[in-house]
């Protein structure tokens, strides 16, 4: 009987353990209790499943009754509860991933010195094993095998013959033929192959988890009109919380009093701080830049909306892709081929050992396997040196045959940093700029900074005996030799009866200067382009491109402004999140989309898009560890290089399919007739392996 253990149960959180939980069973387990509970994942490593549930909904009892019935198993429970803990453990994909895959490296090794001599001995020196060093090959072989082994037996209890059952199969038969030799390069490729894909296909998502860790542990509430300090896990929905200058936000609620500038980037990737008052919305992961808000809690914890967004992104990340559907497609269409050609061979030849060699050659998917993930591989060692970090073969695969990009604005294809684009007075220049250095000399807001920069490039110094006031959301003021000055928005005009006599482009921020009630200036500020990004965008229409798509969280008229003059598409504007998301998933029912981004707010977006790529530099950890893709120096002309070494890639790729298919045709041909042994048939592997690998280092 089978049996799942129950390896903890701590608060509406279970891990459960057992062989049966595989790549293809977790998506039949994930199917069945998909609407029933709150999250499942799966540690391939750890062969476990954790979900979290809400026991007031569903028990344990009757989420192992689900599994048992998506895997087909015997109606007795099969769970074995002799580990079952209570107490916290530490998840074994977190305690040790690093160590398994270390010890596995280090098996690899000394198996490839192992190889090194079976080659020498069986192809160049053509000696006998001794009865010692066959035994001990035989034992090394079978050891290797045991995650085939198990996997085969699985199957073959659950009545399904596999690729796993097949190269098993072949193994055994190779030691029990007297063909150790063979039997160990069988295994010694399959080992590496699978090596490499764990390499590529497990990468840590813990940054992702981490994002919605609060660095706050605790926060003001009101209790009878008294600011008490507590712990954050002691706040309830209902609570009135309060939050002040520098703090970070740490719950989803509603202000009922106070107002204060609030920067939003995390969420919905707006260039410049809101300033919020009785009624708005606030959400966690946000930061008060100036002023004071008493915030009543609507959700906490996993409930944030921040939250909720991470979890969607890690859903997305479980769905299996539509390369690994077309590999286990083809990896059936191998195991057919395989099983006719062996079973043709011994019915045409009554040979054993001619269809042995057939056999033998046509159960190690090596050709398939390397013939695009050496050339892949390559390219991501390449793109690598270039700051290029490809997190997997599809992903590369893909980039180039998309043909739609969508891109994100702040942060992406610009660098976040407002710059002055322009001024006008109508007084001194001189004047004009003292006057803004002694407004903002103190001001640490962003806009402030660019004002400052942009006067220090004009060699202007400010006077730091004026005094200034801010005023949240609107601007500053300040009074010196006599006259009173406010520098802001245009709500901080009109407040003060200022008339604006001249017309400004509407598309950036500007910020307007008033002397004694009296307009005398004004600069616009815009965020610095990326150096590169129209030229990159060009270049990806030469290269055939249908659609270049903007989304972005700024308003309608800066976005508007911004993709007309980069040539854009399309251009979304206002975006959340989510919004951003549903657009990408419209995208995709008709084209391949690559999206591009670098905040939290483009996460989710990202985990919907066929291809994403996050710029790195000055970047958020969520985007770079939900991104496939990674360009760490965030440099716009990186996605050219990136383009092209995927359609490189590809053409590689396409002639090592080539190399291997018709080295496995010739050799099985060969072997039919008599004309290859088990041992030469091993050969073949080292041989157009060899040759793949060499035609793959064209890409480096």
């Amino acid at each position: 009987m089978q049996e799942i253990a129950i390896k903890s149960n701590i608060k509406n959180r279970t891990r459960l353990k057992s062989h049966l939980f595989t790549l293809q069973n977790f998506e039949l387990i994930k199917e069945v209790l998909n609407l029933k509970i709150i999250s499942i994942r799966l540690n391939e490593i750890c062969n476990s499943i954790i979900i979290n549930y809400d026991n007031q909904k569903i028990t344990l009892e009757e989420i192992l009754k689900l599994i048992q019935k998506s895997l087909d198993l015997p109606k007795k429970e099969p769970v074995n509860k002799q580990n079952y803990c209570t107490k916290a453990c530490n998840p074994c994909h977190l305690a040790s991933t690093t160590k398994t895959f270390k010890q596995r490296i280090k098996q690899f090794a000394f198996l490839s010195g192992v190889a090194a001599f079976v080659f020498i001995k069986e192809h160049i020196l053509l000696t006998a094993f001794s009865p010692i060093s066959a035994l001990a090959l035989v034992g090394l072989s079978l050891y290797m095998a045991k995650p085939l082994l198990n996997e085969a037996l699985n199957d073959i209890k659950n009545r399904n013959f596999s690729l796993e059952s097949f190269m098993a199969f072949s193994l055994i038969l190779a030691i029990f033929g007297g063909e150790i030799g063979a039997a160990f390069e069988v295994i010694y490729i399959l080992t590496g192959s699978r090596l490499f894909e764990e390499y590529t296909a497990n990468l840590s998502r813990v940054e992702i988890r981490n994002l919605i860790k609060m660095d706050v542990n605790k926060l003001y509430v009101l209790r009878e009109d008294i600011e008490v300090e507590i712990d954050l896990k002691d706040a309830k929905n209902g609570d009135i919380a309060v939050f002040v200058s520098g703090e970070k936000i740490c719950v989803d609620g509603v202000i009922v009093k106070g107002e204060a500038l609030i920067n939003e980037a995390l969420i919905n990737g707006r260039s410049e701080s809101v300033l919020k008052k009785q009624g708005d919305n606030v959400f966690a992961n946000t930061n008060v830049e100036n002023g004071r808000v008493f915030v009543k809690i609507k959700a906490l914890g996993n409930e944030t909306y921040i939250a909720r967004v991470i979890n969607e992104v890690e859903k997305s990340l479980n769905l299996k892709s539509e390369s690994e559907v077309t590999a286990d497609l083809l990896a059936k269409k191998v195991l057919k081929i395989g099983s006719f050609m062996t079973l043709g061979t011994l019915l045409l030849t009554a040979s054993f050992t001619n269809a042995f060699s057939v056999m033998i050659i046509m159960s190690c998917p090596c050709a398939t396997i390397l013939a695009a993930s050496s050339a892949i591989s390559s390219a991501i060692a390449s793109a690598a040196r270039n700051s290029i970090l490809i997190k997997g073969g599809e992903y590369l695969e893909n980039f180039s045959r998309s043909n739609v990009f969508c891109f994100d604005k702040t942060g992406t294809l610009t660098t976040g940093i407002p710059v002055v684009a322009s001024y006008q007075t109508n007084i001194n220049e001189y004047e004009f700029f003292q006057i803004l250095a002694n407004l903002e000399y103190k001001n640490t807001h962003p806009v402030a900074k660019a004002i400052i920069n942009f006067c220090k490039e004009k060699n202007i110094k400010p006077n730091t005996k004026n005094i200034t006031k801010n005023e949240i959301g609107l601007g500053v003021s300040g009074e010196f030799e006599g006259n009173l000055y406010l520098l802001g928005n245009l709500k901080f005009m009109k407040n003060n009866s200022v008339i604006i006599n001249t017309k400004e482009n509407k598309a950036f921020t500007n910020i307007y200067l008033a002397r004694n009630g009296k307009f005398i200036g004004f600069l616009s500020l815009s965020h610095e382009v990326r150096e590169g990004t129209k030229e990159m965008l060009k270049e990806l229409k030469n290269r055939g491109v249908k659609k270049l798509v903007l989304l972005t969280g700024d308003d309608e008229l800066v976005s508007k402004e911004f993709a007309k003059d980069l040539n854009f598409d399309e251009v979304y504007y206002d975006l959340m999140p989510d919004e951003k998301a549903k657009i990408i998933e419209n995208l995709t029912k008709k084209d391949s989309v690559v999206m591009i981004g670098d905040g939290v707010n483009d996460t989710l977006a990202m985990s919907k898009a066929n291809v994403s790529v996050s710029f790195a530099s000055g970047g958020s950890k969520a985007a770079v560890e939900v991104s496939n893709i990674a360009i760490t120096n965030s440099d716009p002309k990186d996605i050219i290089k990136l383009y092209d070494l995927s359609k490189f890639a590809l053409k590689v790729a396409n002639q090592n399919y080539k190399i291997g298919t018709s080295t496995n045709i010739f050799g099985s041909i060969l072997a039919m007739f008599g004309l290859m042994s088990p041992a030469g048939a091993g050969l073949i592997h080292i041989a157009h392996t060899s040759a793949i690998i060499a035609n793959s280092n064209r890409v480096k």
